[in-house]
C-alpha cells in the first residue's frame, strides 16, 4: 500500500477549502473521513489513492460548482 505524508502547509491550504471541519463537510468537499483528516492534521501518512482523490475534489471545489439546469426550465 503506497502512503504519502502531506506537508503541513498543504494541509492548511486544504483546510481553507472547508467551510467547517465537520464530518459532513469533510465528506462533501474533500471526500475523506474524520480519521483521514486527523491523520493529515497530525502529520501522519495517508494512502496515496486517498490523497489523489482529495486533490481531485479540491480542484473541483476551486473550479466552482458546475452549472446545473433548473428543474423548472424547459429543455
Amino acid at each position: 500500500m503506497n502512503m504519502v505524508l502531506v506537508d503541513q502547509e498543504q494541509v492548511l491550504v486544504i483546510r481553507k477549502a472547508l467551510p467547517a471541519v465537520t464530518k459532513v463537510w469533510l465528506q462533501e468537499v474533500l471526500g475523506v473521513s474524520e480519521t483521514t483528516w486527523r491523520s493529515l492534521r497530525d502529520g501522519r501518512p495517508i494512502r496515496q489513492s486517498t490523497y489523489n482523490r482529495l486533490l481531485a475534489r479540491l480542484e473541483t471545489t476551486r473550479a466552482g460548482p458546475s452549472p446545473r439546469r433548473s428543474s423548472h426550465s424547459p429543455l
